[in-house]
């Protein structure tokens, strides 16, 4: 649907879009107002403004879909901004990625269905694990500009089809690749923590 929403839904939305943004907005002040920890809170800040970014660009794209595809590509290039701020505030409470494989003292992940590891052989927790988990969330930080891009050429030339499943439009081919690059940038992420949750476990 490419028209505005019902204004009952625009107007309950709003409500609920200032409250988090009033929210967020007192939390950021208040890590700026204490400002003590700036390896780890300037990365904090950054995930906070999360909140804002993704309620506005989705308030008017209730108002206007066609004007939603582009902050849609605003709001998912942050978004893959906010994932390597997450990454690299968690290699900030551990103390670097060299600490972990320091701390890890020979350790080895175990293949285990709870985990996702359960076709993958015993991986040792050293440099190359934490290397390997870094480039699996990075990916995406490099996919999706890429991808943000390709949508809006791809809308311009009229060959999108925005939200469409069908084969002659680009929109289930992105969404593909969109969707796998998020998913192994998750679980890159899950892995980094099973590798260094203990290190994680007082933050």
């Amino acid at each position: 649907a490419t028209g505005p929403a019902p204004p009952s839904m625009v107007s309950s939305s709003g409500a609920f879009i200032s409250s988090s943004c009033i929210s967020t907005r007192l939390q950021i002040f208040t890590h700026l107002a204490h400002y003590t920890q700036p390896a780890h809170q300037r990365y904090i800040i950054r995930i906070l403004f999360m909140v804002p970014v993704y309620a506005v660009c989705s308030w008017i794209s209730l108002l206007d879909r066609n004007a939603g595809i582009y902050l849609d590509t605003v709001r998912d290039c942050y978004e893959s901004w906010v994932i390597y701020n997450f990454l690299a505030l968690c290699l900030a409470y551990v103390g670097g990625a060299g600490n972990v494989a320091n701390r890890a003292d020979g350790r080895e992940m175990l293949p285990s269905w709870g985990h996702g590891t359960c076709c993958l052989p015993p991986l040792a927790v050293d440099g190359g694990y934490v290397k390997a988990c870094k480039r699996g969330a990075l990916q995406f930080v490099i996919i999706k500009p890429i991808l943000a891009a390709l949508t809006l050429t791809l809308v311009w030339a009229n060959v999108y089809g925005d939200q469409e499943f069908k084969p002659n439009v680009a929109y289930p081919y992105v969404a593909f690749i969109y969707n796998v690059s998020y998913t192994v940038a998750l679980y890159a992420l899950l892995l980094f923590y099973l590798g260094a949750r203990d290190l994680l476990e007082p933050f």
